[in-house]
C-alpha cells in the first residue's frame, strides 16, 4: 500500500471524526455523542459548547449513525447517506438538469431546494427591492407563483399554502414564556407542509425583533430577520436568527419560507434548524383577527381587543333603510370628516357611530332625502349619493366634498306558500355601489270565511269537498303606498314545493281560470289582495293539496296595475317565471 493513499486514508477517518456541531448545551447532544465545552473571556465570560458525535458512530453530534447498520435507508427525503458523515444534504442546485426553470435561482436548502424568481420592476429604471418569490414544482409542472407542491388527499398537487396548512398551538412558544436549561426544546423535528402559529384562540406571527435568550420555551429563540412578506410578493424565503450569548444573530439557523394570506395572517414552512436547542417564536403581541376575509383588515386601538373591520364601503339593502357602512379608518385616510356626512339633500344626514364604522341611513322611499326610484316592470331600483366633506376644511375656502353614488335593487316579484296543507276532509271522518335586496315580504293566510277576520291556527287545515277556501295575501309597507299587490298566478300541488311540474291552476295571468269555482275579490288595487276558491279533487286521488300564490308589486305611478279580466290576457309566462312563491298547505278532504 503506497504513502500517498494511507496518508489519505488517515486523513478521511481524522474527517469522519471531526464533524461537530454547535449547541447551546450538552443536552442538545445525541446519546451517542460527546459534548466539547471551552471557556473564553471576551469581555464577558462565555462557553461555546459543540456536539461530536463518538469514534464508532458518524453524524452531525444532534443525530449519529450506526456506521455497521444504516445505509441510506436512514435518510430523509432531500438527503443521502455517507459512510464518513452519515445523512448530508443534497445540493439538487448542482444536479443536472438543474431543477429549476430559465431565469430562475436554484438556492439550496436543507433536505430541498428553492427556485426564486426576482420581481419585474415597474420602470426598466427602477430597482428591485421586493424580496424574491420562491417556485415550487410538482413533478413536471411549475407551480403558480403563491403555491406550494403539497399532498391533498393522497397525491402530490399545486395547492396554495394560505388554504392547506397546520395550526401551531404550542403555548410555549410565546416570547414572553420564559423556560428553564432543564426543560428547553429544540425543535429538530419532521415538519412537514406549511404552519400558522397561535396562541390560545389567537393567530400571531414570528417576531421580526431580538427575543431574549430562554424565552420562547427554549434556549436560543428563533426569530425572522427578513420581513415578512406582502401579498403580492407570493411565497418568500426569510431568513432566520436566534439570540444567544454573542447576540441577536449567534446562530444563523436554516432559512423558512413564508407567505401572507387573505385576512392579515402569515403561514410558514418550517425546517428543522441548524443546531440545538432553537425554536420557533410566537410574538404575543402580533395578535391578529381570526375570522376575517380578504376584503377585511383585523384592527386594534388597544392591541389587545382585535376586531375585524372593512377594507371600503359597503352597501346594505333593506326593506325600510338603505344603509351605508364606511370604516371610519377609510374615511380618516381620505382626510373626511365623517360627521359631515349628508344625503343629497343636505336636510338628510341620519349616522350611526357603530364602533370603528360609520353608518349612513336612508329610508326607502321615493322622494324621500333625494331618493331617485326608477322601474322596468320586474325589478324597482332605490338610488342617491352620500357626500362626506375634509377634515381640514376652513372658512377660507370652498369644501369640496367626495361623493360616494349608490343604488339598491329590489325584485317586484315573489311567490308565497301556505305554511300548512290542506287535506281533504272525508265523509265519517313563501350606480357606485349597486346591490340587490331581498325580494319583497308577502304572507298568505287560510281563513274561515269571506270577511277574512278568522284565520285558521298553524298546522293541517281539513275541509269538505265543495267548500270554499278564502285565501288572503299581504305585503308589507313598500314606498307609502306606492306599490300595490298583485296576484299573479296561484296553484295547487301535491307536494309542498311550489317548483312542483305538476299543478291545477286557479288564476293564471292574473284571472280566474274558471269564474265558476275561483272568485278575486281584490287583486291590484292595495298592498293586500284575497280570492276565494271552491275545493274539489283536482288531481283525481284524495291526496294532501297545498296552495301557492306567485304575486308581484306594481307601481302605480307607470303602469296600470288592476287586473282587466274581461277577456283573457295574453301576458308573457317567461315574465311570470321570474316570480317567487309563497305557499299553505296541506289541506285535506273530509
Amino acid at each position: 500500500m503506497s504513502p500517498w493513499f494511507i496518508h489519505l486514508l488517515l486523513l478521511l477517518l481524522m474527517t469522519a471524526h471531526s464533524a461537530q456541531s454547535t449547541a447551546t448545551s450538552c443536552d442538545a447532544c445525541h446519546k451517542l455523542a460527546r459534548c466539547l465545552t471551552s471557556i473564553h473571556d471576551n469581555n464577558v465570560e462565555t462557553v461555546d459548547v459543540s456536539c461530536r458525535c463518538e469514534d464508532s458512530v458518524v453524524g452531525d453530534g444532534f443525530i449519529c449513525y450506526n456506521k455497521t447498520t444504516c445505509n441510506s435507508d436512514c435518510c430523509g427525503r432531500g438527503y443521502r447517506w455517507s459512510p464518513l458523515q452519515g445523512c448530508i444534504d443534497i445540493d439538487e442546485c448542482s444536479l443536472t438538469p438543474p431543477p429549476c426553470g430559465p431565469g430562475q435561482l436554484c438556492e439550496n436548502t436543507p433536505g430541498s431546494f428553492s427556485c426564486l424568481v426576482s420581481p419585474v420592476p415597474q420602470h426598466h429604471t427602477a430597482a428591485i427591492t421586493e424580496p424574491h418569490s420562491v417556485v415550487f414544482a410538482c413533478g413536471n409542472t411549475q407551480c403558480p407563483v403563491g403555491q406550494d407542491c403539497l399532498q391533498v388527499n393522497g397525491a402530490a398537487r399545486c395547492t396554495d399554502p394560505c388554504q392547506h396548512y397546520t395550526p401551531l398551538r404550542d403555548a410555549w412558544r410565546a416570547t414572553d414564556f420564559k423556560v428553564d436549561s432543564a426543560s428547553a426544546v429544540c425543535d429538530n423535528r419532521v415538519w412537514q407542509g406549511w404552519y400558522r402559529l397561535y396562541i390560545g384562540n389567537n393567530g400571531v406571527q414570528m417576531p421580526e425583533r431580538c427575543i431574549e435568550k430562554y424565552m420562547c420555551g427554549t434556549h436560543a429563540p428563533l426569530w425572522l430577520q427578513t420581513p415578512h412578506p406582502q401579498k403580492s410578493h407570493g411565497i418568500i424565503q426569510g431568513m432566520v436568527c436566534g439570540s444567544w450569548e454573542t447576540g441577536c444573530c449567534h446562530f444563523k439557523s436554516n432559512p423558512i419560507h413564508v407567505k401572507a394570506c387573505p385576512g392579515n395572517y402569515y403561514v410558514y414552512k418550517f425546517v428543522s434548524p441548524n443546531t440545538c436547542r432553537l425554536a420557533y417564536c410566537a410574538d404575543v403581541n402580533t395578535i391578529v383577527c381570526n375570522t376575517c376575509t380578504e376584503n377585511q383588515t383585523c384592527v386594534s386601538d388597544d392591541k389587545v381587543n382585535w376586531r375585524c373591520e372593512r377594507n371600503e364601503p359597503e352597501l346594505d339593502c333593506g326593506q325600510d333603510h338603505l344603509r351605508v357602512m364606511i370604516p371610519k379608518r377609510v374615511l380618516q385616510e381620505q382626510g373626511l370628516n365623517a360627521s359631515s356626512a349628508h344625503l343629497s339633500d343636505p336636510s338628510c344626514h341620519e349616522q350611526v357611530d357603530h364602533q370603528g364604522e360609520m353608518w349612513y341611513l336612508v329610508e326607502r322611499r321615493k322622494d324621500v332625502c333625494g331618493n331617485v326610484v326608477k322601474t322596468n316592470g320586474t325589478h324597482i331600483m332605490y338610488s342617491n349619493i352620500l357626500f362626506v366633506y375634509p377634515s381640514d376644511w376652513t372658512n377660507a375656502s370652498l369644501p369640496i366634498p367626495m361623493s360616494i353614488p349608490f343604488s339598491c335593487t329590489f325584485p317586484l316579484d315573489d311567490v308565497l306558500s301556505l305554511n300548512s296543507a290542506i287535506r281533504y276532509q272525508l265523509p265519517g271522518g313563501s350606480v357606485g355601489m349597486v346591490r340587490s335586496g331581498d325580494p319583497i315580504r308577502a304572507t298568505m293566510t287560510l281563513y274561515r270565511g269571506p270577511d277574512y277576520s278568522q284565520p285558521f291556527p298553524a298546522g293541517p287545515v281539513s275541509l269538505p269537498l265543495g267548500s270554499a277556501l278564502h285565501v288572503g295575501v299581504s305585503v308589507e309597507n313598500n314606498d307609502n303606498g306606492r306599490f300595490v299587490l298583485i296576484l299573479e298566478n296561484c296553484y295547487f300541488t301535491n307536494t309542498p314545493s311550489a317548483e312542483d311540474p305538476v299543478q291545477y291552476a286557479l288564476i293564471q295571468n292574473r284571472c280566474p281560470v274558471d269564474r265558476r269555482h275561483v272568485t278575486v275579490g281584490e287583486s291590484g288595487l292595495s298592498q293586500r289582495a284575497h280570492f276565494s276558491a271552491l275545493l274539489f279533487l283536482y288531481h283525481g286521488t284524495y291526496d294532501d293539496v297545498y296552495l301557492h300564490c306567485r304575486v308581484s308589486l306594481c307601481d302605480l305611478d307607470s303602469a296600470p296595475c288592476r287586473p282587466n279580466c274581461s277577456r283573457r290576457q295574453a301576458r308573457s309566462t317567461a315574465a311570470s317565471s321570474n316570480q317567487l312563491p309563497v305557499t299553505v298547505g296541506p289541506i285535506s278532504w273530509f
